[in-house]
């Protein structure tokens, strides 16, 4: 008698993870002064820092700078990126605007004058997440993000879904010594660290990126 063919090792099945990043708020606290890594695939990036998850979609919020001006090399360069990120199949680019406001000088001359005002990304986020949880999308939120307007969206999530396991990356330069609202998250019970980037030099996209179609971006040169 033939002995029962052996049952194969179960694979344990990878958790879901949906990536939640703050374009504005990944550059100002991170890439701003580091040109040579801000032609950055986040795609390729969150794979990497989530390897035991399967990450399902990258959501990346942000707007087009400098609308009042007709022509803008700023502008020019972040078009040329979010169109490198349109190559990623699992990207998606969540668009929210820029609006003047207008100020006043707080030394003596108390002039006013209009500064740019970035508009939406953190209401956009919070409703983002807030909603794929609500739909069951996902078994892991990762916010990449230091701004504290979405506190309240992630404490809701953990009260509402506490089986839904949240992680926040905070972009901050690693010189800097204040470990920024790790506290607030932590008593959460969310697991809140600076975004890892030792490594992110290694995810930058190739010199020209495919769009398909016989079309290629080029990385900007200021970027190289």
């Amino acid at each position: 008698m033939t002995d029962p063919p052996a049952t194969p090792p179960s694979v344990p099945v990878r958790k879901k993870a949906m990536v939640y990043v703050d374009g504005f708020n990944l550059y100002f606290g991170i890439l701003q002064g580091t040109p040579d890594l801000k032609w950055l695939n986040l795609e390729s990036f969150m794979d990497f820092l989530r390897p035991d998850e399967e990450v399902l979609g990258v959501r990346y919020f942000t707007a087009l700078v400098d609308p009042q001006k007709h022509l803008s090399v700023s502008r020019d360069r972040q078009k040329r990126y979010l169109q490198a990120l349109g190559s990623c199949p699992k990207l998606k680019v969540i668009m929210g605007k820029y609006q003047l406001r207008e100020v006043s000088c707080r030394a003596k001359c108390r002039e006013r004058y209009e500064v740019p005002e970035e508009k939406k990304t953190d209401v956009g986020i919070a409703v983002q997440m807030i909603s794929d949880a609500i739909d069951g999308l996902m078994d892991r939120i990762v916010l990449v993000s230091g701004d504290s307007d979405l506190e309240p969206a992630v404490e809701w999530i953990r009260k509402r879904h506490p089986a839904v396991k949240i992680t926040v990356y905070i972009p901050q330069d690693p010189g800097d010594p204040k470990q920024r609202r790790n506290d607030t998250y932590r008593s959460m019970g969310v697991d809140a660290k600076p975004l890892p980037t030792t490594d992110i030099h290694r995810f930058q996209f190739p010199h020209k990126v495919d769009l398909g179609s016989g079309r290629r971006v080029e990385r900007p040169n200021e970027w190289r």
